[in-house]
């Protein structure tokens, strides 16, 4: 099983960050998204590729010009059969003050101005998290 890592789009400089390292023995997956219509992809393809846990960097996406596919988003999440971290480096993007899925993350990580930072509280929670999980 893996983490998979979901990265939505970015207007803000900041760079690549590396993907991490495996997360208590889980090789991580990075699956970069142009727009909401990859996330929601994505998040659905987290059950085809035996996934044990989910950081989702959604990006900016507009929550106002994406409206339309506000209920494929929220039912994507809420058929996510795995637990998932949202990652941000700012607070606009957290999803579930607007979103309000039922499915809610394990935690919500924002590194205001700092994407690396972000990832590395997110990975260091997936790991914990995951290193005392029972395999099934």
């Amino acid at each position: 099983m893996s983490v998979l890592i979901l990265q939505g789009p970015s207007d803000r400089a900041g760079g690549e960050v590396p993907l991490p390292a495996p997360c208590a023995g889980h090789p991580t997956q990075l699956i970069r998204c142009a727009n909401i219509g990859g996330l929601i992809a994505g998040l659905r393809a987290a059950r085809r590729v035996d996934t044990a846990l989910v950081l989702l960097d959604s990006g900016h996406i507009s929550a106002a010009e994406d409206r339309a596919q506000w209920p494929a988003l929220r039912a994507a999440l809420d058929d996510l059969a795995v637990p998932y971290i949202e990652v941000h480096d700012d607070p606009a993007d957290e999803l579930q003050p607007w979103l309000q899925p039922h499915h809610l993350p394990i935690a919500t990580i924002i590194a205001a101005g700092d994407r690396g930072r972000a990832y590395a509280l997110s990975s260091a929670i997936a790991a914990r998290r995951l290193h005392g999980a029972v395999p099934h």
